[in-house]
């Protein structure tokens, strides 16, 4: 005689296969929904690009607008404490507050900080000069080209003509190599430690 198998039978075994299945999946590939393993370091990629130094991540402390932050590991700072209130993406023609850009490095963009030109700044022997009007614009081009995640702004302090900043990450250009600027974008973007849809 042939044993009936009840139908919450069914229904209960393949549940539970698919969310043992989806536990495995998710913590295996926890670094590829932007989780980082190790908090104090960034986001692992496949392929990371040449030359871009990687930071200890300082902290995801928030501070009051308008404070300055302190114990950065690097210029642009790549981490460390920032204000509650993130830039909005775009393209800006005068200096915005590191501490408010360090808050969309952590939801995932990529901050191009250049130096101008005819800036306060004197060049000395670590300080090369900054760019001039055409090299900004080249610089506003590529930006203009897809803008999703990325803020442009000058900024005095840089120590190099070109900073490309992600959450943990910095390259240092002294001049613009638009493939370089675009891989980095497309290798860095959205790996903060908070993701946001803008």
């Amino acid at each position: 005689m042939i044993r009936r198998v009840p139908l919450i039978v069914w229904f209960i075994i393949p549940t539970i296969i698919l969310v043992a299945g989806g536990v495995w999946f998710f913590s295996r590939n926890a670094s590829v929904l932007g989780e980082a393993t190790d908090k104090g370091k960034p986001v692992a990629v496949a392929n990371p690009l040449e030359g871009v130094e990687e930071f200890a991540i300082v902290s995801q402390e928030h501070i009051a607008t308008g404070k300055a932050g302190s114990g950065y590991n690097s210029n642009p700072p790549t981490s460390g404490p920032h204000w509650q209130g993130p830039a909005k993406n775009g393209i800006y023609d005068s200096a915005l507050a590191d501490e408010q850009l360090i808050h969309n490095l952590e939801h995932g963009y990529v901050w191009i900080s250049y130096r101008v030109e005819n800036s306060d700044l004197t060049a000395t022997a670590t300080q090369s000069a900054g760019l001039k009007a055409e090299e900004i614009d080249k610089l506003k081009e590529i930006v203009k080209d897809d803008d999703w995640k990325i803020v442009l702004a000058p900024r005095a302090a840089n120590d190099s003509k070109i900073a490309l900043v992600a959450w943990g990450r910095l390259l240092k250009l002294d001049e613009i190599n638009e493939q370089k600027v675009k891989e980095f974008i497309r290798t860095y973007r959205n790996r903060g430690p908070e993701q946001t849809p803008e």
